[in-house]
Parts: C-alpha cells; structure tokens; sequence
C-alpha cells in the first residue's frame, strides 16, 4: 500500500551564524510535484541554530544559541514550539559548558539531548527538561596525521545505537581530530571503553549513519578528510570494518600543491526511505556521491552528481523523493534538484532560493 504524499511539504533550515538579521532558522515550503520552493519565515535574534532535532511528533525542535557572558561566547541549548509548520516560541534549557555545539541529538527515548562541541572537544547530555546536565572531554592523546586539522581532538556528531528502538542506547560520538568513534552511557557520560571505532590515520571521520530498520548491522561513517565512506558491521559488540569507498572520481587530487591543504572535504551523509541507496556531499569538489547498497550492506558507487553551486553543506530528500534540497554554504543559496533515482542524476529545478549558509535541513512530518 503506498503512503500518499501532501503536494505541500515544509522544512525547517538551520543556517549558519553571521547572517544580518540574526535569523538563523527559516521554513522552506516545498511544492513534492513540481520541486518549486520558497521560505515563508524567518526566525530573527538567534544565532548558532546551525544544527537542530525534532521531536517525534514533531511539536517540538532542540537546537542551541550562541550566548555572551561576560564578553565570552558559550552555547545554550534551547528549544522552539513548532506548531501549523510554523516555528514558535524559544524556551531556554540550559547554559552549556562549552561554545555553541556543532552538532545535536535526541535520544531514541526522548528524554534526554546530545551535543559535541567541535573546537573544545566537548560532548554531552541534558535532560529535555534541562536538568541533569553531564559532560565529558575528549583528551588530546592520538592525533591524526593531518597537521592542518588534526592538532587536536574536535567532537563533531552525536548518535544513538537505537535508531529503530531495538532496544540498544549507548550514545556514540564522532571525533575527527583523533580519528575515533567513542560510546557513552547518555545518562551518566561514563565511556564504554569496550566499544569504540578506530579508524585510518587521517580519514578525520565526521558523521556516522546506520540504515533504516537495519537493526543496527551496519555502521556507514563519513571521512571527512579522506573524502570516503567507510562500512563498518556491527554485531553488539563490536565494529569491524567492512570496506572503504570513495566519494571522489579516479583520479581526482583533493590535495592542493602543498600537498597539507585539502581542496575538497566530506560534508553529510543521508540514505533513501527504503535504505536502499546511501548518499554523501562533498565541499569543494561540488557534488553529492551516490551509492548502490548492495552484499551484507557493502557500498557500490553510482555516480558522482555535480552540482551548481559552491559548497555543498547539508541536503535532504523531500518526500515522495522526486526532489532534494541542497544547501550551497558559500554561495549562500538554496537550490532544489530533480532526482533520478533510476541514474543516481541530479538536475538543477528552478532558480536558486538566497539563504545566509544553509547548513541543516530537516522536513516536517
């Protein structure tokens, strides 16, 4: 029985901060028949809302703000009503001990938030009620061997073992700096020292995914620096590595001439609904990287879509899967994309939406 699409979607953008008006969420209106896409609001006097989660229900959207104390910066979590496909009032949680994060989570349960703060190296979890706040930082003990990105630990993503409720609830955190994947107990921050992920030197790992309704089997972590994706098997216990594939054409040199400075860097990475295709951006070699699931949840490449503008950050599919959205970081832009999933081919729909750096995208239910 197939699910029947509303022609009339929306979507909530997080963008980055140094916009002039401070309205670092917005609502894009997506038409899932013809691709067209306009925003329709605007939330001002809100900085740092670069990454964010929606409840469930979808009543209810967790981000952090940039604040000021004392002339110093800090993040704070917070969260927004959402109600009629329109984003409400801003209640504050909790002050954080660390900058803005650069990334949060919710927990499969709800009842608790996630965050990682790049730069401090900070990561940790809070109650939805803002209380029971609890931490942990990463130490700077083994580095990786990029001497332009890798001088230290940088938490960059926070994700649960339970995406399908199939009861697991370690938290795991995504640490590019050192080249690891580390497991929290998300109520007390207290390491699972015996479940981790150690990844190549230099691969600066950034984001992690598991399929839908895969219970769990198959980790696919995006490298940013190695500008791959690696698939790891998970059966409880532990991650063993499966493959690692390339988000770049053959041949393709993501370094510059002094061979220290990538030219091109690993941004996002998303599935299709049914799981069955995995999709990864790349920053600088402007494209998204499409691949076929194919034995054991091994990586078969498609196609390397290019795209139109600079900067590739964020993407999402809208439902019904006709059309994706893409946030181009530097060309400050949004632009929607006719998908052919038969081709894994993109092409450009329409003009281009402006948008101060869009960098998350999350479609209402």
């Amino acid at each position: 029985m197939n699910t029947m699409i509303a022609a009339t979607v929306y979507c909530i953008v997080g963008c980055n901060t140094g916009s002039p008006d401070k309205d670092a969420l917005k609502v894009l209106e997506c038409d899932t028949e013809t691709g067209a896409a306009k925003i329709v609001q605007s939330v001002s006097g809100c900085e740092g809302t670069t990454y964010f989660q929606l409840s469930k229900d979808g009543k209810t959207l967790y981000s952090v703000v940039a604040e000021k104390v004392d002339n110093k910066s800090h993040g704070a979590l917070v969260k927004f009503d959402v109600e009629n496909h329109r984003i409400g009032k801003m209640t504050k949680l909790a002050e954080l001990p660390c900058e803005t994060p650069c990334h949060v989570a919710l927990s499969p349960d709800e009842k608790r938030v996630a965050f990682a703060a790049y730069s401090s190296a900070t990561c940790g979890t809070v109650g939805i009620d803002g209380r029971d706040l609890r931490t942990f930082v990463f130490p700077n003990d083994d580095m990786g061997n990029n001497k332009v990105r890798q001088k230290k630990a940088f938490a960059h993503q926070t994700f649960f073992l339970d995406p399908n409720g199939v009861g697991r609830g370690e938290m795991g955190v995504v640490d590019l700096g050192c080249d690891r994947v580390w497991f929290f107990d998300p109520n007390t921050m207290e390491r699972r020292k015996d479940l981790f992920i150690k990844t190549a030197k230099g691969d600066g790992p950034r984001h992690a995914l598991f399929l839908p309704r895969s219970l769990n089997k198959v980790l696919y972590l995006l490298n940013e620096l190695g500008s791959s994706v690696s698939q790891y098997a998970f059966d409880g216990a532990t991650f063993e590595l499966m493959d690692k594939t390339s988000m770049l054409p053959d041949g393709f040199n993501r370094w510059a001439e002094d061979g220290e400075n990538l030219v091109t860097k690993a941004a996002a990475i998303k599935t299709t609904a049914d799981g069955k295709i995995v999709m990864a951006s790349n920053r600088g070699y402007d494209s998204i990287a499409f691949y076929e699931v194919v034995t054991h949840g091994k990586l078969r490449l498609r196609n390397i879509a290019k795209l139109t503008g600079k900067f590739p950050r964020d993407f999402e599919l809208m439902p019904g899967e006709k059309f994706m959205v893409v946030g181009h970081k530097m060309s400050n832009e949004i632009q929607v994309y006719a998908f052919d999933r038969e081709n894994c081919e993109l092409k450009p729909v329409g003009e281009p939406i402006p948008c101060w750096r869009p960098l998350c995208f999350k479609f209402l239910k």
